[in-house]
């Protein structure tokens, strides 16, 4: 899978992205607050989670065992899409 094809399934904004990276499950969890009017991402792995508020940040973020998606998107296994 590639990074763009992530952050583009991501940037829809409708469903939890899952996947699994060495044995350890991680996601990113995108969702409106219409109070504030803009949207968060909720970015899981390996039992530590952070929220970010826009999609370079999801993609630029080393949440996944100090790596980003944009330079390990193809190494993951896709568990939610």
């Amino acid at each position: 899978m590639t990074a763009d094809k992530i952050r583009n399934r991501i940037d829809e904004g409708v469903t939890l992205f899952g996947f699994e990276y060495n044995g350890k499950a991680g996601n990113v969890d995108p969702y409106y607050i219409p109070e504030k009017k803009r949207h968060e991402y909720l970015l899981f792995f390996d039992g530590n989670e952070q929220t970010v508020y826009d999609i370079k940040s999801v993609m630029e973020t080393p949440f996944i065992a100090g790596f980003s998606l944009n330079q390990i998107a193809d190494k993951l296994i896709i568990t939610d899409w």
